[in-house]
């Protein structure tokens, strides 16, 4: 069996085809890379999203209850219960 000798033009076309391969494949995983890396941030902020929702659906619950209402009138009234005993910082202006 003779081996038919393959041109130089053959050679040259089959290294620049193999080059572009090479450097479309490493392009490609800097691609997928920079995606993967995308992907996390968004996981992290729907994470993030879920439990701030699940805080606020806790808040939403939690309103109009005795214990919120005891709540809001001391953080924005200042009010006290009966028997409490109240100290003021002379420091804080």
């Amino acid at each position: 069996m003779r081996l038919k000798k393959t041109s130089l033009l053959t050679k040259l076309l089959l290294l620049v085809v193999a080059v572009y391969a090479v450097v479309t494949l490493v392009n490609l995983q800097d691609r997928v890379s920079a995606a993967n890396a995308e992907v996390a941030a968004l996981e992290q902020q729907v994470l993030y999203a879920e439990q701030e929702k699940t805080l606020m659906e806790e808040s939403l619950r939690e309103l109009g209850t005795d214990k919120s209402i005891m709540k809001i009138a001391r953080a924005r009234l200042g009010m006290v219960e009966a028997g409490e005993i109240v100290f003021y910082d002379a420091d804080v202006q």
